[in-house]
């Protein structure tokens, strides 16, 4: 730093170090808050239902994405992710299923020392979608499947899905 003459580089090697640092502490110190943060930013390559199905096969998952030869930017996403998920896991903590009336629509939730994944997570529930769902539900304007469905318009397909994961 006494080489520089000028601010901008003094002063955002040190904003990077602060945002290090802060990091670093969440990630010791309330790592519930902190995995949760992290997944909902990243909640595009997040895929609930694999990991609802365990350690397993979240490796097995990524072992298949590591021998791509090509693999998409959403495929790496998803090995970023799921790395992140491993440790997560290895570290003790886990996830709790999704579940209309306690999940958020796009938020994963800390809660009881585990996180709550949100409506999004499951492959094929788009963020509308499940805002709609989460408004509905809050709003108390549905208490059975059948209003749900009206209320907050969601088709077959997405009623099935939610089923097929028992939320």
């Amino acid at each position: 730093c006494k080489k520089i003459k000028y601010m901008f580089p003094k002063a955002h090697a040190a904003a990077y170090t602060i945002a290090s640092l802060r990091l670093g502490w969440f990630k010791v110190y309330q790592p519930v808050a902190y995995y949760a943060a992290y997944f909902t930013i990243k909640r595009d390559f997040f895929d609930g239902e694999l990991v609802m199905k365990g350690r397993a096969k979240i490796e097995e998952r990524l072992k298949t994405l590591r021998e791509m030869p090509n693999p998409t930017a959403k495929d790496e996403g998803n090995m970023i992710i799921l790395r992140i998920v491993l440790e997560m896991l290895a570290r003790g903590f886990s996830f709790l299923p999704v579940e209309i009336g306690k999940s958020e629509a796009t938020y994963f939730i800390p809660e009881d020392g585990k996180i709550r994944l949100p409506l999004c997570s499951l492959n094929g529930l788009g963020e509308s979608v499940a805002e709609k769902i989460v408004e509905v539900v809050k709003n108390g304007e549905a208490s059975t499947i059948e209003e749900l469905r009206g209320k907050a318009q969601v088709n077959k397909s997405i009623m099935d899905l939610l089923a097929k994961n028992n939320c």
